[in-house]
């Protein structure tokens, strides 16, 4: 009985080691992990943003976010709900080495608020979205999110504009900034906003997950609006030349993406997977966002990267398979926008771009070979993300295209 007992307590000893062990190992990689993360929030005034944004400590970049504006009516609404003091959702911000916070969620209520007071400075307001409308029934129906922004075509003033009437407050319909009472103008100022900030010591990694987590509203960040805000702060080039590419003339007509994939900055990330898995298939892992994730924060840390290099490589070939005629080219039968063609199809000449630029009716060929072949497709169609299918497509693409 004495030994059964002493050999349970060795086990129940050993399994109390085990499990300090297991806390341990658990207490540091938390500990770890918070020291990669420096976060902070501030309640501050709608009058003080103002006075931030004006003197360049805040950075709103409205290229590099969701497209589409708030209706009249819901501009209305925010400033309603401030002066009746409603709560709003917070902002969030990341805050650069010199301090200088980059709007990266909020948009619309931060513009919609200073544009009010007639203090919003940019042309990147002035989008015009009628061309990309007018083709959106290319691709499978669009849902409008009616809480968060509708698309317009129509360019509106921005500054200075007119209230409509309110949901509680229907007397606001045709008041300004010019014509509202001074006392309501200054509740509005002085009334609170929440700004949650990450701090410019943060690693990018731990930036793209916090923002990644906190985005849990109706209008939740697309993971390349979270990449455009986390990884400018590092070295803006590589987002600008996806913008570049991405509202070049040729790739909006081979792409012809509908209104709502442009809303989610899905153009901008179609660039990005092509730098990403061109000359680099060896890295692509299981977790298709991290891997983009991880070729831009290399690129962006990367002094050596030749950008230049890779635009006219990308434009090169863009303006070569344009030469076809065809603005359907990465469609499946169904006409829906098969993102592996336009992957597979760029990779095939770029590799190759010496051969394709003399035998345009060879590309022609081989692109129709690509789309029909049936091991291609296989490896396009569900999981096509994952990194066994990746791989295999893109094997598929090289023998192919050489």
């Amino acid at each position: 009985m004495l030994a059964r007992y002493t050999w349970k307590s060795i086990l129940s000893l050993s399994n109390m080691e085990n499990l300090a062990e297991k806390v341990a190992l658990l207490e540091k990689a938390v500990s770890d992990e918070r020291k990669r993360l420096s976060s902070d929030r501030l309640d501050i005034s709608f009058g003080e943003l103002i006075n931030l944004y004006k003197n360049g400590e805040l950075i709103i970049r409205p290229e590099y976010q969701r497209l589409f504006r708030w209706s009249e009516a819901q501009k209305t609404a925010l400033i309603e709900s401030i002066l009746l003091s409603i709560p709003i959702p917070p902002i969030f911000v990341a805050e650069d080495k010199n301090g200088v916070w980059e709007l990266v969620d909020g948009l619309q209520r931060v513009s919609t608020f200073i544009s009010f007071f007639g203090e919003l400075k940019g042309s990147g307001w002035t989008i015009d979205y009628q061309e990309y409308i007018d083709r959106s029934g290319v691709e499978e129906e669009e849902e409008i999110d009616e809480e968060s922004g509708e698309e317009t075509g129509e360019i509106k003033t921005i500054n200075k504009w007119t209230l409509q009437e309110g949901g509680l407050v229907k007397s606001l319909q045709g008041f300004n900034v010019d014509n509202l009472p001074t006392n309501l103008k200054i509740n509005l100022k002085r009334a609170v906003c929440r700004v949650e900030i990450l701090r410019g010591e943060s690693s990018t990694s731990m930036k793209y997950e916090l923002f990644k987590r906190l985005n849990s509203g109706g209008s939740k960040l697309t993971p390349q609006e979270i990449r455009n805000a986390i990884y400018r702060g590092v070295n803006p080039r590589l987002n600008e030349l996806l913008l570049k590419v991405s509202k070049s003339e040729v790739f909006k007509y081979l792409t012809q993406l509908s209104s709502g994939k442009l809303n989610e900055l899905y153009d901008q990330e179609l660039v990005l997977r092509f730098f990403a898995f061109y000359k680099n298939a060896e890295n692509v892992n299981e977790n298709m966002e991290k891997f983009l994730n991880d070729f831009m924060e290399r690129t962006v840390q990367n002094a050596n990267f030749d950008y230049d290099v890779y635009e006219s490589l990308i434009m090169k070939v863009l303006e070569l398979i344009y030469q076809i005629e065809d603005n359907k080219i990465f469609r499946n039968e169904r006409n829906l926008f098969v993102p592996a063609y336009f992957e597979g199809i760029l990779i095939g000449v770029a590799q190759n771009i010496e051969t394709y630029a003399e035998d345009l009716e060879l590309l022609k060929s081989k692109i129709t070979q690509l789309k029909s072949d049936n091991d291609f497709k296989r490896y396009s169609g569900t999981a096509s993300n994952s990194r066994s299918r990746i791989r295999n497509r893109l094997k598929r693409v090289d023998e192919i295209f050489q």
